[in-house]
């Protein structure tokens, strides 16, 4: 990262340890979960996928402490067999602001599920690493244990909703580490607009005793254009209550036009 020599931020010099490790921590998981299922297949239905996931690249327009275009990369990969699924998530963010400024933003997020019921009734366990010095913090790392329940409004609508507590790390910029429990509650709405087009609102609470709660919205849009391929807008609003320099934000969102490949 290079900053302005009058900015106040200030490069952590260990601020690549909690990357390597957690990104390690995701292979791992992802790693064993796909030999698990490859050694699975054959006692699996054709019909059952046991896994699936996407790959996607764009440009997209930041505003908030340093409005900024940048580019812009997103994948997950979901992992399902009987009653488990495990799901991981990396969105990474490459931003220029004012000629001067340069930031990646980078988000890791690994989600395994087991449902009492197939797609209704869940108990979850959640890890996730977000790094973005935009907000003020070197990293968030957020380890929280829930439950959840999916409801199907009708044919075309569906909502998840989730809550659990857990633990939240932070690493202001220019204060000390700092741990604090913490609580998380999500809410995912789907809705089939057509065969091909969907249409998404996930909204996120992030409480933690240290006042620096967290609120993210995710809207988006996807329509296939051919085959695995597929057009997704999306528009990501990001609020945290307690910004730790006064010249950051509360506010910050990113607004994305990513071509996305299904598989």
């Amino acid at each position: 990262m290079i900053f302005p020599k009058n900015s106040q931020i200030t490069p952590h010099p260990n601020h690549n340890i909690p990357t390597r490790a957690i990104a390690g921590f995701i292979f791992i998981v992802g790693l064993t979960l796909s030999a698990y299922a490859l050694a699975n297949t054959a006692k699996t239905p054709k019909k059952s996928k046991i896994w699936s996931g996407s790959a996607a690249f764009g440009y997209s327009s930041v505003t908030g402490t340093y409005p900024s275009l940048s580019l812009n990369s997103k994948a997950w990969i979901r992992w399902q067999y009987h009653r488990w699924e495990n799901r991981v998530r990396l969105s990474y963010n490459y931003t220029a602001a004012a000629t001067s400024v340069y930031a990646n933003r980078l988000v890791l997020q690994n989600q395994t599920r087991y449902y009492f019921k197939p797609k209704v009734h869940y108990v979850f366990g959640d890890i996730r690493y977000n790094r973005n010095p935009f907000d003020g913090y070197y990293y968030h790392l957020t380890e929280i244990i829930g439950e959840g329940n999916i409801i199907h409004l009708n044919k075309t609508m569906s909502l998840d909703y989730q809550g659990g507590v857990g633990a939240q790390e932070d690493q202001p910029i220019g204060l000390r580490y700092q741990t604090s429990p913490a609580a998380r509650l999500a809410v995912e709405y789907e809705w089939h607009l057509t065969r091909h087009a969907i249409f998404k609102e996930d909204v996120t609470a992030l409480l933690s005793t240290a006042n620096n709660n967290t609120y993210e919205s995710v809207t988006s849009v996807q329509t296939r254009l051919y085959g695995p391929l597929s057009l997704q807008l999306s528009y990501t609003a990001t609020y945290n209550e307690f910004p730790v320099i006064s010249y950051y934000k509360k506010l910050n969102t990113i607004t994305a036009a990513d071509l996305m490949y299904k598989f």
